[in-house]
């Protein structure tokens, strides 16, 4: 019989490590996600300790000892600080069927009689027909796609470069490892425009992201105690005008997973190669001064311009991941 338990990591037993070890080892295979969790250590260490002496519960999946599957329960914050309780279901297998669905579905019931509003984290629409049963709105809907340092063209991205640059010879490029206080107000109002015109907002249950230049530099203040550089490339026309823009973070302690982000165009100047000149010009960098093994992006699955020129410079599709809201 397929049930779901709690797991206690403080008195898990070393066997048991093991097991929800090579666990997390099959989901990663299996939907594609980055091995950034590539040693028992790590796994312990950067996972299991985030649900020791808080509200986060981690769950198994389980069938006569066997884990099925790793369900997490977190609290955490949304892009504009919400609080939220989010519920985040990986499966091993590719079979789900409904001795499975069923102990899944008493754990959201659960969830949602305590606390009325959960969100929901599935992958690869493989829970799509058990969340229907309730009343959702779909948050988020991203496919990730990632990027070998193998895969990248050092020659041909010098090559682009320079016919942007004479293509577009009324523009300037300019690189920062941090949003200074000289860029911070045109670095936002651009975010927040090219936010406006993302795929993203065709999702019921779409929020938008709110960037002020107060909440960047509290992100800049974190990245400083995260030891993380955040690899910007800006666009400026002749009036020093900030029209495009793309962005990278780099964990300076593990960078073999740096994760590219927001990339946007000013509306005037789509159609002039500039996303292709800003990703040219961000992947010579990390090819030259990072010591990493794939980069991270995510994707709307409709945003086919970002897609176009994500797969332009070598990336390829991993998984989708899908975040619904649930309401009692």
């Amino acid at each position: 019989m397929i049930k779901i338990c709690k797991v206690n990591p403080i008195i898990l037993k070393t066997n048991e490590l093991e097991n929800l070890f090579l666990t997390n080892k099959k989901i990663v295979n299996k939907y594609g996600h980055l091995d950034n969790l590539n040693t028992i250590n790590r796994y312990k260490d950067l996972f299991l300790a985030s649900f020791i002496e808080n509200d986060n519960e981690l769950f198994i999946v389980e069938n006569s000892s066997i884990i099925l599957g790793i369900i997490t329960f977190t609290k955490s914050s949304d892009w504009n600080g919400k609080d939220r309780y989010k519920l985040t279901i990986s499966l091993c297998g590719s079979i789900i069927d409904e001795s499975i669905l069923n102990p899944i579905n008493q754990l959201i019931q659960n969830k949602l009689d305590k606390y009325g509003e959960i969100a929901v984290v599935s992958y690869n629409n493989e829970l799509d027909e058990l969340i229907k049963k309730y009343v959702n709105k779909v948050n988020l809907r991203c496919n990730y796609y990632t990027l070998k340092k193998a895969d990248i063209d050092i020659n041909l991205l010098n090559k682009y470069i320079k016919e942007y640059e004479v293509i577009n010879k009324d523009l300037s490029i300019k690189f920062t490892d941090s949003i200074s206080e000289e860029y911070i107000e045109q670095y936002c109002e651009l975010f927040t425009e090219t936010m406006k015109d993302m795929t993203d907002v065709k999702e019921n249950g779409y929020e938008q992201y709110i960037i002020t230049p107060e909440k960047q530099r509290q992100i800049n203040n974190s990245f400083i105690l995260r030891n993380i550089s955040h690899y910007c490339y800006m666009i400026f026309n002749p009036r020093n005008e900030m029209v495009a823009k793309s962005n990278v973070s780099v964990n300076n302690t593990d960078p073999r997973f740096p994760y590219q982000f927001m990339i946007g165009v000013k509306r005037g100047y789509r159609g002039r190669n500039l996303g292709k000149w800003l990703y040219a010009s961000m992947y010579k960098r990390l090819f030259e001064n990072v010591d990493f093994e794939q980069v991270l992006v995510s994707h709307h699955p409709e945003n086919k311009p970002a897609i176009n020129i994500s797969e332009w410079i070598g990336y390829k599709f991993s998984y989708l991941e899908t975040t619904h809201t649930l309401y009692k």
